[in-house]
């Protein structure tokens, strides 16, 4: 009886640790894919991915699709978020931004702030400075 119980036991652990092996080499080879990333994006990340630099090209501009890190804290999570206004002074730039959710932060700095890569704010930017060429000649 004793050597069943200890064989059982053993077997059980033996399937739980190919579990954990099969769910280990799905994490090494990134499954989950997009779906994964999306969800952890509603619910915060700790490493925001599809984000840019800011640059004399990527402008921090209201309506600017971005992640924002909420709070204050270095450990805090990034949020999917838009610019609402920016401040520039002669020490530094900071943002308000509305979180996805429908929170607001006031005064973020721009560190705090990292441009998505596919928001349209630039885009429709150039196309505005377009028409106006077209209209000056």
């Amino acid at each position: 009886r004793c050597c069943r119980e200890a064989e059982e036991g053993l077997q059980a652990a033996e399937g739980r640790l190919a579990a954990a092996r099969e769910a280990h080499a799905l994490l090494e080879r990134g499954a989950g894919g997009k779906e994964e990333e999306e969800e952890d994006d509603a619910n915060g990340t700790t490493n925001p991915r599809g984000t840019v630099l800011w640059s004399s090209s990527v402008r921090c501009v209201p309506g600017r699709r971005c992640f924002a890190q909420f709070g204050v804290d270095d450990d805090e999570l990034w949020f999917r978020a838009t610019v609402l206004q920016v401040y520039r002074d002669d020490v530094g730039q900071w943002a308000d931004v509305k979180y996805d959710d429908g929170d607001e932060e006031r005064m973020k700095p721009i560190k705090r702030i990292k441009a998505l890569e596919d928001s349209s704010s630039d885009e429709e930017e150039e196309e505005e400075d377009e028409k106006k060429e077209v209209d000056d000649d």
